[in-house]
Order: structure tokens, then sequence, then C-alpha cells
């Protein structure tokens, strides 16, 4: 699915399909932060897209657009 697949409106028709996608949105916002804060104490990269472009946040608080995962040893059981 890409943006293509979703038409921009000004507005909404029926308030109840507002509430429910802010809803939505509140729910996705949060379950993304939680990820993000686990990797952290996990200390592994978190992935997230701006504007079209893949990102990394490293453990260390920096956001590069470098792939991460060649400078992360994998750990062997």
């Amino acid at each position: 699915m890409d943006n293509q697949d979703f038409k921009a409106v000004d507005s909404f028709d029926d308030i109840e399909i507002y509430k429910r996608s802010a809803f939505m949105n509140k729910i996705a916002a949060s379950a993304m932060q939680e990820e993000k804060e686990k990797n952290c104490r996990l200390g592994i990269p978190s992935a997230f897209m701006q504007n079209g472009k893949i990102y990394f946040y490293l453990p260390d608080g920096t956001i590069t657009d470098k792939e991460p995962w060649d400078d992360f040893p994998i750990k062997e059981n």
C-alpha cells in the first residue's frame, strides 16, 4: 500500500469517522513509542519513515539514513 491508495480530504462528512481515525492514530502512536523505548533498552535501532525516506533511530540517540544492521553484532545463544 502506498500513498496513492489514499485520497486527501479537507474535512470529514461524519464526525464518527474523525473520532475513530483520531483514536486509531493515538493507539498507533503509543505503540510506536513503546517499541522505540523497548528497542533502546535492548540496544537495537528503530526504523521509521519520514517524507518517503527510511531513517534509523540508534540506541545512542543518533538518527541516520544509513542502514545500521552491519554495525550491530548478532548475539549468539
